[in-house]
């Protein structure tokens, strides 16, 4: 019990190891897993209903088209944002290799006065300088409702001119242009309101939304608890390593056996409740996301978080098998940065498994980290299917891997005490004549 205890304080004083395997890894992951949370948060648009709008600058150069720009922004303010992007070359220029409008219309000067000569001799109209975005449908929908405006415009002029027989001029363009605006905003069926129903499976929505969170949160701990458990593991067995600190082991009363046992309990211990407190935050991102922790079916909250527990005892067994062969702090770091980046990526965690190729698909069943996943798969609720026989395989499995690190270990332990070296080398002493 003596060993055990030495083992915790051991483990407890590796403060940086702590912190940068089990602190930071972890965090990292938790940040990864809160991204797609917040998104799926979100994505429940079943109580409110927000309209996409386009980003639409009006820019006037004509000296006699002051109100028929004045018009069309207010037509363009009731389904667009309105934007500045200046009046100067550069700045428009600016502004268009910036994409910041969707949509730059430019009035050409003299376009009002070329607009009414083509209406009174019916000849081609003159066209308003347009710039499109190129990232997306909204300015080229906003070009259709400036286009709806101008034939709006050009009917109300016509329609003015048949009535009172005046000829089309710049001045009654601007007039048929007013006229428009105030015809559409006197007019409650021009900007129907959209009403949003309530949606009966909101709440199941938000439920599976929950569900989702939470178990992709449990399998991101593939790698943090992989890595944390084989590092911290390793480095408080190896201190226990040390030839002075084995040549007071060999000469004390106790077997061998039973103070590498000690401690690998306490290593277990260690490894059993940085599962839990992982299993733990799991369940707190999706509550703190505003998701409910009642759309997680109760089995697949228990079974994933013994998961998590045996899955922190295969790191402790692979932390176990290397601290036996007496690997040094650089090489711990290095295996278990190569080996748990490659249990990620080939546990169907990091990709889809239909994206993967082949050869990470037979990669992956060799390593735990693709059990670790199919066995919470297994139990993850889809429809409140919960797979009890494929969770004992997948977890079975997963221990197997456990088992045979500690084999390996124990085998290079004994292969280390048959050769202890623990003979300090001879050191020449002159003797006194």
């Amino acid at each position: 019990m003596h060993t055990f205890k030495t083992t915790l304080k051991v483990l407890l004083a590796q403060k940086l190891m702590i912190l940068i395997y089990v602190v930071w890894l972890c965090l990292m992951m938790f940040g990864l897993s809160w991204s797609i949370i917040s998104n799926l948060a979100k994505s429940d648009s079943s109580v409110h209903y927000e309209s996409a709008k386009a980003d639409v600058a009006v820019v006037n150069r004509d000296a006699h088209g002051g109100e028929l720009a004045d018009a069309m922004r207010e037509f363009l303010a009731k389904d667009c944002d309105l934007v500045d992007v200046g009046t100067t070359s550069e700045e428009l220029q600016t502004a268009v290799a910036s994409n910041y409008a969707d949509l730059i219309v430019i009035v050409p000067d003299g376009y009002t006065q070329r607009l009414a000569d083509a209406l009174a001799s019916g000849g081609t109209e003159p066209k308003l300088d347009v710039v499109v975005s190129f990232t997306g449908a909204y300015g080229s929908l906003a070009k259709l409702q400036v286009d709806d405006f101008l034939r709006l415009t050009r009917i109300e002029a016509l329609a003015q001119h048949t009535q009172t027989g005046e000829a089309v001029t710049a001045a009654s363009l601007n007039t048929a242009a007013g006229t428009v605006t105030t015809t559409m905003d006197a007019s409650a069926n021009t900007y129907p309101s959209i009403s949003v129903a309530s949606d009966p499976h909101a709440a199941t929505d938000k439920q599976e939304s929950a569900r989702t969170a939470y178990v992709t949160t449990a399998k991101m701990g593939v790698y943090p608890l992989l890595a944390a458990m084989l590092v911290c593991t390793a480095l408080a067995m190896n201190s226990f390593s040390e030839s002075n600190v084995r040549r007071r082991l060999y000469a004390s009363p106790q077997r061998t056996g039973n103070l590498v046992m000690q401690q690998f309990a306490a290593c277990a211990l260690f490894g059993v409740i940085v599962s839990l407190l992982y299993w733990v935050v799991s369940m707190a991102l999706p509550v703190a996301a505003g998701l409910s922790v009642n759309g997680i079916p109760m089995p697949t909250i228990l079974y994933s978080g013994a998961s998590l527990v045996i899955y922190a005892f295969v790191g402790v067994a692979c932390g176990f098998m290397l601290s036996m062969l007496s690997a040094n702090a650089v090489a711990v770091n290095a295996v278990a940065n190569v080996f748990g980046l490659l249990v990620m990526f080939t546990s169907g965690m990091a990709f889809p498994i239909d994206m993967m190729p082949n050869v990470m698909i037979i990669i992956g069943k060799l390593l735990p980290g693709w059990w670790f996943c199919q066995s919470i798969d297994a139990v993850n609720g889809v429809d409140g299917h919960i797979d009890v026989g494929a969770w004992l395989a997948n977890n079975g499995l997963v221990l197997l891997f456990g088992v045979a690190f500690i084999c390996l270990g124990l085998a290079f332990s004994k292969i280390r005490r048959a050769r202890p070296e623990l003979a300090t080398p001879g050191a020449t002493q002159l003797a006194e004549a």
